[in-house]
């Protein structure tokens, strides 16, 4: 029972050390000590319960109190135990220090970063809004007329001259055009 209250006061009287969530804390660890075992066991759930913090300001509060060897924090198959230090309680004349900020090694993007090349992009988007552009490398033709040329260039290849010339005159019937389109398209792919 005298441990609990040396403890106490060690706190207490270190009032720039310790902050009010890292007094709670220390005092429903106390509230919990087997005195037969002198065992703390109170899951951080339950501080968190009892103390009304977060269960981070939880998790912080027991590390510090770790630190400067008030209470010595033990993991045993991922549970907490708490056990009182007796007579190794640190002189406090240096206030606490937090651990220097380490960070871990970024993670990779998911998505492979893409270099865009901005002249590039401009020249496209000039070219792309230009109607004049578009009227010489269209010929001023529509999407379908100028399928029908692409069909009409692809096939001379594919076809024989004979074949050819009978395609040639289905395309100029208009009542034929659909489908020797559509037998071009099944051909030239």
């Amino acid at each position: 029972m005298l441990e609990k209250w040396k403890l106490i006061g060690q706190i207490l009287g270190n009032s720039k050390t310790f902050s009010i969530s890292d007094i709670k804390v220390a005092y429903w660890l106390l509230d919990h000590r087997n005195d037969k075992t002198k065992q703390i066991y109170p899951t951080n759930r339950r501080l968190v319960k009892l103390t009304g913090l977060s269960l981070r300001q939880v998790q912080l509060s027991t590390a510090k109190l770790h630190e400067h060897k008030l209470v010595y924090k033990l993991s045993i198959k991922g549970k907490n135990h708490y056990k009182l230090t007796e007579g190794e309680y640190q002189t406090h004349a240096n206030p606490y220090t937090s651990k220097p900020f380490t960070m871990n090694k970024p993670s990779p993007p998911t998505k492979p970063t893409i270099n865009i090349d901005i002249n590039k992009t401009v020249k496209r988007l000039a070219k792309n809004t230009n109607p004049y552009y578009k009227a010489t490398v269209n010929n001023g033709l529509g999407y379908h007329q100028n399928m029908e040329n692409k069909y009409i260039r692809l096939m001379s290849s594919k076809l024989s001259t004979d074949r050819y010339s009978e395609w040639l005159v289905q395309v100029a019937n208009k009542e034929t055009k659909q489908d020797a389109l559509s037998y071009a398209k099944h051909l030239c792919g």
